[in-house]
């Protein structure tokens, strides 16, 4: 089985000043899920400043003394969706990579997690519309920014690049693809899109890689 290093989403939410440390849990019961998904529903047509807490309790049917149990005010559900989002991808990565043969050379390794990922973006994708969209709490995009791209940066320690100016031109240009590949695999609808977008990743990684 291939080792797994950091996925883009984890520790964003103890990440940055200015966005508080979403609480944790080790499984998300019904309710819980129940209010996450109606959470993501409002933030995703209301968008998270006009929300309101009384649009999560109408969508979700639960009250707001179980709301604020669960989670806390409206920007703690928001790094809860993210949190949930974070387990989802991991899930994905740990999967890949223990289905993979122990020989697997590093570049395969390289592009498992990048499948992976792209994969569990686009099955998330209302979630992860809602995460990278203009609309977040203060200071979750600097720290989601800073957290993907190193993250990203886990990823490519396997293929052992040095510390020349090349080397580090290709890592910021991998950084790059992979940023802007997970941005359309969210927008993608069906999944004959997302097939094709994920293949095309791979295959530009391949040749920058060389």
């Amino acid at each position: 089985m291939a080792t797994s290093v950091p996925t883009p989403t984890e520790g964003i939410a103890n990440a940055g000043g200015d966005v508080p440390p979403a609480r944790r849990w080790s499984k998300t019961d019904a309710t819980q899920g129940r209010i996450l998904d109606a959470a993501t529903d409002v933030f995703a047509t209301k968008g998270f400043t006009a929300a309101t807490m009384a649009d999560v309790v109408a969508a979700s049917g639960a009250s707001i003394g179980s709301i604020y149990h669960h989670f806390g005010g409206k920007k703690e559900l928001f790094l809860a969706i993210f949190e949930q989002m974070a387990q989802t991808v991991d899930s994905h990565i740990e999967a890949a990579l223990h289905q993979a043969d122990e020989r697997v050379d590093r570049r395969r390794t390289f592009e498992l997690h990048v499948r992976a990922y792209l994969e569990a973006m686009w099955e998330n994708r209302r979630a992860a519309r809602v995460l990278v969209s203009d609309d977040t709490p203060a200071g979750f995009e600097t720290a989601r920014r800073k957290r993907m791209t190193a993250a990203f940066g886990s990823w490519m320690s396997v293929l052992e690049l040095d510390d020349s100016l090349r080397a580090q031109l290709l890592r910021r240009i991998l950084v790059a693809a992979m940023a802007e590949s997970s941005l359309m695999a969210a927008e993608c609808e069906d999944r004959g899109e997302v097939t094709a977008l994920i293949e095309a990743t791979v295959e530009w990684i391949d040749r920058l890689i060389g």
